[in-house]
């Protein structure tokens, strides 16, 4: 009796589990769905497409339909052991072709958007680093522009 007793409480555990998980899916696939939704997500959307081919092209020209000079750029050098901040302008410098461009991994996600803001992360993996990048997006002049940009990141160890 005893046995029965735990091997149902144990099914019981992982049905509320699996239910758990599934409806902390759905409604991840809820949010997700109303973001698409939301009237400026093509613009957005488009905007992030553009700033992804800064990245893959090296490309400051690019960059800057997307990021303003006075951009502020902000995070934690583990080198430097400090917090840097750059401007865009600085920012953009750093947009050079990569030789190993083939190898790098990007992808980003619409975290939040209203009729005027939006966050946006933007995941990095790369050969020798693994970061993550979050743009905060303000609608300018009927643009969309990254006004600030939070990274943090891990050197990956040599294989």
């Amino acid at each position: 009796m005893n046995t029965n007793f735990k091997n149902i409480s144990k099914t019981v555990s992982k049905t509320c589990i699996a239910m758990s998980l599934s409806l902390g899916l759905s409604g991840y696939a809820m949010a997700s769905t109303q973001l698409q939704l939301h009237a400026e997500y093509a613009a957005i959307d488009t905007t992030m497409q553009t700033m992804m081919q800064a990245f893959e092209q090296g490309s400051a020209p690019t960059a800057f339909k997307v990021i303003l000079k006075d951009t502020v750029v902000v995070g934690y050098s583990g080198k430097q052991q400090k917090v840097v901040s750059v401007s865009g302008e600085e920012w953009a410098k750093g947009f050079q072709p990569a030789p190993d461009e083939d190898q790098r991994h990007r992808k980003y996600q619409i975290l939040d958007i209203t009729d005027t803001g939006a966050v946006v992360k933007v995941m990095l993996d790369y050969p020798q680093w693994l970061g993550v990048d979050y743009l905060a997006m303000t609608k300018i002049n009927g643009q969309w522009r990254v006004v600030s940009k939070s990274w943090s990141g891990t050197p990956k160890s040599a294989k």
